[in-house]
């Protein structure tokens, strides 16, 4: 059995911190061999009537100190592995695009998670407009009457950028905010001119958003992310800290409601994040949150998530 991670150098992994050595750490336990490829060195060889996926890829092993190292890498073609993680932090751009197209070529002779068409058909911050009723009222343009009309409508709001990630460019403006038209002319300007996500703010988010992890839809791990002190962001790499939680009856019926949905696309490695009821973005690139689960919950939520893989491969 073969497993190949399209990361970053896992070398420069944070092992308290870094869901993706979790699951390598794992898989490397039970003796499953491992790889590593960056997502820049996957690439399509087409030559006659044949299609070949490549790719520079190295065998990973842990060090003494139970960091990842790896050997020097080899041209080897893909469709020889069983799973492919795709683990590369957005951004969601072109170079991002590409490389769900290589992949796709290999969903029938491998598992790849998560499924490289849903990957590209479903950017995060997109993705919510599948589930109108379960999220806050939202616009995603770059058109700034409609983003100014939407803001007045709602007073207090939150902008993102529709293709980032980690809380980045995250921000907190209200309609009364001096020069709006020119700050959200700005703004997009900043994110290389690309839409916008605009969301109705909502006021309990000081009490924390809940990231919740689901694996074959089915919710495995919550950890309440709460913002520091003035912060809007609760991200754990922005400042966020961890509390443990339970879910409530309303974050059950929202994974309930969208479980549909993630398994008929071939999403089976998810994190949600949930404030004040509403869901709010769904992660399907690199869900993060296991370290801390773990660790509020006295769990480990890796064994699970390759138990799931290597059972659905077999």
């Amino acid at each position: 059995m073969k497993f190949l991670f399209q990361m970053d150098d896992p070398r420069k992994f944070d092992i308290n911190s870094d869901t993706t050595y979790l699951l390598i750490r794992e898989t490397l336990k039970r003796k499953i061999n491992c790889y590593y490829t960056h997502a820049n060195d996957v690439h399509a060889v087409i030559i006659g009537k044949n299609n070949t996926i490549q790719a520079r890829v190295s065998k990973i092993y842990l060090n003494k100190d139970n960091s990842l190292n790896y050997q020097k890498s080899s041209l080897t073609n893909l469709n020889q592995f069983n799973v492919i993680f795709v683990r590369q932090d957005p951004p969601y751009n072109m170079q991002y695009i590409s490389n769900t197209y290589l992949l796709s070529e290999l969903e029938k002779q491998c598992l790849i998670v998560n499924n490289s068409l849903s990957l590209r058909n479903y950017p995060e911050k997109h993705i919510m407009m599948n589930f109108p009723s379960l999220t806050p009222p939202t616009i995603i343009s770059l058109e700034v009457k409609s983003i100014l009309d939407f803001i007045n409508k709602y007073g207090t709001v939150i902008l993102k950028p529709a293709y980032g990630n980690g809380g980045i460019g995250i921000k907190k403006i209200d309609k009364t905010q001096i020069n709006l038209k020119q700050l959200i002319t700005k703004y997009i300007k900043t994110f290389d001119s690309n839409p916008i996500v605009v969301q109705k703010f909502l006021p309990k988010y000081f009490r924390g958003d809940k990231r919740v992890i689901l694996l074959g839809g089915n919710p495995i791990g919550v950890v309440l992310r709460v913002p520091a002190k003035n912060e809007i962001k609760s991200n754990f790499h922005a400042g966020g800290t961890a509390k443990k939680t339970l879910l409530t009856e309303k974050d059950k019926f929202i994974c309930q409601s969208i479980k549909k949905f993630l398994i008929k696309n071939k999403l089976y490695f998810v994190g949600i994040d949930i404030i004040d009821g509403y869901l709010t973005e769904i992660n399907i690139t690199s869900p993060t949150g296991i370290h801390e689960i773990n660790k509020m919950d006295n769990v480990q939520l890796e064994k699970k998530i390759i138990n799931f893989f290597v059972k659905k491969i077999n």
